[in-house]
């Protein structure tokens, strides 16, 4: 049986979610205090009347009964990932503990990504536009995110150029949403996930569905021209490398 690799970003991340809401919400709080909006939204999570609900505040959904957290509020997007695209690659030992002195730094090649940002005001100008009002909350966090593991065949070594990924492009920055590994895609692994809040953002805004991106899939449009670019990458990955051993 060969090694077992764990992959992993960096100790930054937190918990987004970008979800419908009624356009009056959006309206009302739309240039308001940032901190009076989450302590509004973590209030309502009580289902009592306190100092930090703003009894003015429109409800954010058309029926309040549906609404229980913010991190339900999640049709467009819901995800808990580290920060930016940079990964690190761990051994695991035989009782699937990481060694954390076996590190390997890199960049993975990105395979495609998708776009999901907001507006301060809808969207009209075509005739398929499609604005919702949306809220966006991110849990910022420190700690362990999940990541992904790389099981290699006996001999085999982990080469962190056969690592690709997807991204999702947000308000709040980029995370990572698949990976694969020598074309194979990998099921992310939350076994490991341990973090702990460092702060709350939360705003609203408008979303243009007609902008949304699906994930890629085997037969849509690029799909074989990512993975082309994917083989070309990699060949000049290796004609460099090659160089360099004879150059040494």
């Amino acid at each position: 049986m060969g090694k077992k690799i764990y992959i992993r970003g960096s100790n930054y991340g937190g918990e987004m979610t970008i979800g419908t809401v009624t356009p009056e919400f959006v309206t009302y709080w739309q240039g308001r205090d940032e901190d009076e909006l989450i302590n509004h939204l973590q209030a309502l999570e009580d289902w009592q009347d306190g100092e930090d609900i703003d009894p003015d505040s429109p409800d954010i959904l058309e029926d309040m009964e549906y609404y229980n957290s913010w991190y339900e509020i999640d049709d467009i997007h819901h995800q808990t990932a580290s920060n930016g695209l940079e990964l690190m690659a761990f051994e695991l030992d035989e009782d699937n503990e990481i060694d954390w002195d076996k590190r390997i730094d890199f960049d993975p090649h990105q395979l495609y990504s998708r776009e999901c940002y907001t507006q301060d005001e809808p969207q009209d100008e075509e005739e398929e536009d499609n604005s919702v009002p949306v809220l966006m909350f991110y849990s910022a966090e420190k700690g362990e995110f999940g990541g992904w593991i790389v099981e290699l065949k006996d001999g085999e070594e982990f080469d962190p150029n056969l690592v690709a990924v997807s991204g999702v492009e947000t308000d709040h920055g980029e995370m990572i949403e698949r990976l694969w590994y020598n074309k194979e895609e990998i099921e992310q692994d939350y076994d490991f996930i341990d973090s702990r809040g460092k702060g709350y953002y939360a705003q609203v805004a408008w979303f243009n569905k007609r902008w949304e991106d699906s994930h890629m899939q085997e037969g849509d449009d690029y799909w074989d021209e990512a993975w082309e670019y994917y083989e070309d990458e990699l060949a000049e990955k290796r004609a460099r490398a090659e160089e360099e051993t004879v150059d040494n």
